[in-house]
């Protein structure tokens, strides 16, 4: 039972020291002499680089470990982890939306439209719920329309509307020179006709004697940025152009805009018209930045504007995160590559490799089914189920080697998405590509020290068609080619590194570590553990220990007594733990008489302590 304590110490000391070699590395000259899961890297034993397939998969893992059977998730949750098509899990989140569904919606018109987006991707009916969110929509107050007319010479013109005829003169000056009824009156500088709100659903018709052209112009009452609706329309002398304000929003009460957001996605990805909100989702952008609205506009119209100023808007090359946002950096992130997903931009490639770099060891997000979800959305893309074949699953576009492009790109008769899936928003599947030559996506190829600052398409004569701007790519800074953040100070959610610089006097900051992102805290604390109880192990088996360090030092040699044989020779040194035994001079040796007894031992000369050790070593030897 002693020496087992003893072998007990012996062991926990060894195992403190194999912890922290496993934390530091072990030395080796080849692979095999590293764990399954490393590999040998400049002599020393380093975790083996995992593949973005087996980080995907991780990830899909991590998952549905935290969904469970998504009877915990929220509406939102369950919508997104629907869209990230989970396979052990995807029938079960079905089956729990579709019974959370109350009146033909899920409490409010976000959730709404996330359900039926999530269900429409499940192959599942969601005609009800698309009425429900229908009859939510609004009239914008906060929008402020004008009428604009322009001709080359001083023209005559009538406006009629409501039974009603006016006659305003438009002259050389382009000035407009006088009201129009009560619902146009003159606004800025006389240029144009602004339309009173109690007028919006009238229909205004313009004829002139001469050669025009007429237009909806229309601005948020909160901004000085003014849009023009659509195209702008021209009509030959005494010829007639219609135009009618029509703009709505989603709201219980009022406009609710990230409610519009998602309201209008879903509507389109239900094959409903989306362009009458589309002026106030445009107008009110600039007071809603934190909903990242430029990945929503992009979605709904496929206007290369907002792809570019969606880009142009990247964090430090690697992400996107909204100012104010509601969210975080890898849920807008992931939103930005939704609606990116056809682009060549090489911000698009290092954001997708940002996030799998920032990836907790779990395999998750931030430990969050939403962000987690939310990712493999946008970086699967997965096909779901499809309404129109029973709820089978239907193929990718590209899988069928066909093309997901803007449906004003597909000619008619070669749309192919009733059968295969592009993913939300505007594309559509095509048997044909029908790309144009870069100059006529009014683009340009950038130079290879240029960047392009926007959005990046192929095109027939270059696969990098710069549809933004080409500029001086700006040195990255050692801290930024490691996907860290330069900042003058860390926020209370990171922490500074000095391994890698930064310009400018700046920080290089990190996220602060989290025992999911791999802290090794709970070693040293175990080590501390550790010498806690061989500290106490020692003291209260000191006399163990003392006995067994002496058995040790004497190889386990049992002390056989003495035989009353004298040493063979004067040079053999003495048994360890005895003085020496001074000789005299031998001249020639006698051997003893017989039966003469031989002389005991003194022991009396020693202290102690050390007798009793000695006394306990006979005892166990005996």
């Amino acid at each position: 039972m002693k020496k087992s304590v003893a072998f007990l110490t012996l062991f926990l000391i060894l195992f403190s020291f194999s912890t922290v070699a496993a934390t530091e590395g072990d030395d080796c000259t080849s692979d095999n002499d590293c764990d399954t899961d490393e590999i040998c890297e400049d002599d020393e034993c380093t975790e083996e680089a995992i593949s973005d397939e087996d980080k995907i998969e991780e990830a899909f893992e991590c998952l549905e470990e935290r969904a469970d059977d998504c009877s915990s998730l929220t509406t939102q949750e369950l919508a997104l982890t629907i869209m990230a098509t989970p396979d052990n899990i995807f029938d079960d989140c079905v089956e729990e939306l579709e019974d959370r569904e109350s009146s033909d919606h899920w409490g409010n018109i976000r959730d709404t439209a996330l359900a039926i987006i999530a269900l429409n991707h499940a192959g599942k009916d969601t005609e009800p719920s698309e009425d429900w969110l229908l009859d939510q929509t609004q009239t914008p107050t906060d929008l402020i329309w004008y009428i604009q007319q322009d001709s080359n010479l001083e023209t005559e013109c009538h406006i009629a509307y409501d039974s009603q005829d006016f006659t305003v003169t438009i002259g050389e000056d382009k000035k407009i020179n006088s009201n129009a009824g009560s619902c146009l009156s003159l606004a800025q500088l006389n240029f144009w006709l602004q339309v009173d709100t109690d007028c919006y659903e009238e229909t205004f018709q313009i004829e002139c004697d001469e050669d025009f052209i007429a237009s909806l112009l229309y601005k948020n009452s909160q901004s000085s940025t003014i849009y023009v609706l659509d195209q702008t329309l021209s009509s030959p002398a005494f010829g007639s152009i219609e135009l009618s304000v029509d703009s709505q929003c989603l709201g219980e009460s009022s406009c609710e805009y990230e409610a519009t957001l998602w309201g209008a996605l879903a509507l389109l990805d239900t094959d409903h018209e989306v362009e009458e909100f589309m002026p106030y989702i445009i107008a009110s952008s600039e007071a809603n930045e934190r909903y990242l609205p430029e990945a929503f506009i992009y979605l709904l119209t496929s206007y290369e504007d907002y792809a570019n100023n969606l880009v142009s808007e990247q964090k430090l090359g690697n992400y996107w995160e909204a100012k104010s946002t509601p969210y975080n950096k890898y849920y807008d992130t992931a939103l930005a590559l939704l609606a990116l997903t056809s682009s060549s931009s090489e911000q698009v490639t290092e954001a997708k490799d940002w996030l799998l770099f920032s990836q907790s060891s779990n395999g998750c997000w931030q430990n969050s089914v939403m962000e987690t979800a939310m990712v493999l959305w946008a970086l699967e893309g997965k096909a779901g189920r499809s309404s129109s074949s029973g709820g089978s699953s239907v193929t990718m576009c590209e899988e069928a080697d066909f093309f997901c492009i803007p449906e004003s790109e597909c000619i008619l008769g070669q749309d192919v998405s009733d059968n295969y899936f592009c993913g939300i928003g505007t594309s559509i599947c095509c048997t044909d590509e029908n790309i144009k030559t870069c100059s006529e996506y009014s683009g340009e190829v950038c130079l290879e020290n240029k960047v392009c600052i926007g959005n990046s398409k192929r095109a027939s004569d270059t696969d990098n068609c710069c549809t933004g701007s080409c500029e001086d790519r700006a040195e990255e800074t050692e801290c930024e080619a490691n996907f860290y953040s330069c900042k003058d100070t860390c926020s209370d959610l990171q922490e500074p590194i000095s391994t890698y610089s930064c310009d400018q006097g700046q920080t290089c900051c990190k996220t602060k570590t989290t025992t999911d992102e791999g802290s090794v805290w709970w070693i040293w604390l175990l080590i501390v553990l550790i010498i806690a109880v061989l500290i106490a192990i020692g003291y209260v088996y000191r006399d163990n220990l003392k006995l067994y360090w002496f058995q040790l030092r004497s190889k386990f040699k049992k002390d056989k007594g003495n035989k009353g044989t004298s040493p063979k020779g004067p040079g053999l040194p003495p048994r360890p733990g005895f003085p020496p035994v001074r000789r005299g001079p031998m001249p020639h040796q006698r051997r003893p008489a017989p039966n003469r007894p031989t002389r005991a031992r003194a022991y009396d000369r020693r202290d102690k302590a050390m007798s009793e050790t000695f006394r306990k070593l006979r005892d166990m030897s005996s």
